[in-house]
Parts: C-alpha cells; structure tokens; sequence
C-alpha cells in the first residue's frame, strides 16, 4: 500500500500544480489589441525592464515602417525598373531601422507577473516632418540648378549624386508610405543616367616632351574617372614639364578640369623625380608614379 501511495502521490501533485508551474504570465488586456490609428502609430513592447520594454515598443513601430517601406519599395521598382534597381527592399529595410524617432509618446504602462508591458505612439504628422526635413536637406546639398546647367557633369558630382540619391529614395518612400509626396528625383536620374558608366571629357596633355609613356599613364589613372571624348565639352589639362639632371629625371604636372562652361572646377599639381642609369627607365617609373600621385589627389577631391 505504501508502495502505491508513493506513485500515485508525485503524479498527483504533478498534475495539481503542473499548469501553475508551466503557464506563462498573462499580457494586459490592452497589450497589442490597439486598432489601426490614422493619425498615428502604436507599438507594444514588453521585458524584464521598463527601458528595455520602451525599446521594444520603438523597436516595433520601426518594424511596421520597415515592412511598408518595403512593399513600397518594392512596387516602385516594379513601376521605375530602369532607374533605381541599385536599390533593394532588403537594403531600405536595414536603412530605415537606423531612424530614430521623435517625440514619443509612452501612453499605457504596466508591470504585471515581474514583465513591464509598455504602449508607445509616434504621430505621424512628426514622423512626416522629420522625413521631409531629411529629404529637403540632402536634396539642397546636391545643387540642382548648377548640376543641370550641362549635360555633363564632373566625376565628384556624378558620385555625390548616386550616394544621395539612395537616402532621397529611402526617404521618398517613407514619405510615401505616410501618405506625403515629395520632390521629384527624375532630374538627378537623368542626369547620372547620362553620365553612367563615367561622365564624358576631353584629354588635353601639353608637354614639353612628347612621350606616349607619359600619355598612356595619364589616361590609364584618368580613365577611371572620366570617358575620353574628343568632342566633349568638359576638358581634362595637364600642363607637363620633363627635365633631367643629376638628380634624375624630374615630372611636373599641373593639372586642371574645365567643367561644360569652361570655369576651372579643380586644380593641383603634383612632381616625381627619379633617378636611374637609364632615361628612359627613370622616364617611365617617375611617370607612373606622378600619374599615381594625380589619382590620389582626384580621388582626395571627390571624398571632400
């Protein structure tokens, strides 16, 4: 009997108090049954801590932008296929959880079975004004009326374009998903598309040694910024100067681009000098590095 007794006595408790001990702790009633507002958006978060259960809160109202921005995204690629296909859903996704939100409001708190359970709105008047505020600034920065004033446009502008233009769509579509229009991105578009691979110019080299060592290595580092054109309207010039003493073969350049209406847009000089038994060997070292040297100072420009 006793036997018995110490069987059926631990199943007994097990299924007394077995639900107690596996049943999880039950959520406010208000907790994530909020209806879909216009005028804003609600996120629910909840944690061992009130901070953490904020954060989840704002982790979730990102999330229901992310997951629009994408549909959006989406259709919009679908509709402008040939224009902004560098740009994926899942890169606007990652890109759009970096914003951070303004003026929140933690509007139902609870602490219920040792979790915090938090409710946070946003409203998306502030939403739109934040975005808008973006859009406008990063579109001020690119200077649509000077870059439209040619057909070409210089190698930094052309960079510059294709890195905003991504942060113009994200935000474009953000705006969207709110129900906001912004400027349109079609002039910068067309731009860079008439410039894409490289913009077109014009190689003039003034020498006073002429050399097709001293050519070829200038348009080979040129050549990645700039598609030679004999016909363009916007001029690469380097001014060369060779001379050889003791020291060695020395290479001067200055060297200047002309943007479509013929204003000097950059300007730099750059000299090599090297020293070898043979001339034409100490030639085609200093020039390959003085064309080196011009790369490293184009692409400095570009950066600024």
């Amino acid at each position: 009997m006793m036997s018995l007794l110490r069987i059926i006595l631990p199943i007994y408790i097990i299924i007394i108090y077995g639900g107690c001990f596996g049943s999880s702790p039950k959520p406010p009633s208000w907790y994530g049954k909020s209806s879909t507002n216009e005028t804003q958006l609600i996120g629910f978060g909840s944690a061992n801590s009130l901070n953490t259960a904020q954060a989840n809160a704002l982790s979730d109202i990102i999330t229901q932008i992310n997951v629009q921005v994408s549909t959006q995204f989406s259709s919009n690629i679908k509709r402008q296929n040939n224009l902004i296909t560098h740009n994926s859903s899942n890169e606007v996704y990652l890109d759009s959880a970096g914003i951070e939100l303004n003026d929140v409001q933690y509007s139902r708190s609870a602490f219920e079975n040792g979790i915090f359970y938090v409710e946070a709105k946003v409203h998306k008047a502030t939403l739109i004004k934040q975005f808008q505020k973006k859009f406008n600034t990063v579109y001020n920065s690119l200077n649509l009326s000077r870059i439209t004033q040619c057909n070409t446009i210089s190698i930094k502008d052309k960079i510059q374009i294709e890195k905003n233009l991504e942060t113009l769509h994200l935000y474009a579509t953000l705006l969207q998903t709110l129900g906001t229009t912004s400027k349109p991105l079609n002039n910068f578009e067309n731009i860079l598309a008439a410039n894409t691979p490289q913009p077109n110019a014009k190689l003039v080299i003034e020498s006073n040694l002429t050399n097709e060592i001293i050519y070829n290595n200038l348009a080979k580092e040129l050549g990645h910024f700039y598609s030679f054109d004999s016909q363009a309207n916007q001029i690469l010039k380097a001014k060369v100067q060779v001379s050889n003493n003791n020291e060695g073969v020395k290479i001067n350049i200055i060297f200047t681009i002309f943007d479509c209406r013929n204003n000097p847009i950059f300007n730099t000089n750059v000299s090599y000098t090297h020293n070898a038994t043979n001339v034409q060997e100490a030639l085609r070292f200093a020039s390959q590095r003085v064309s080196v040297q011009l790369y490293k100072k184009i692409q400095e420009w570009i950066e600024q």
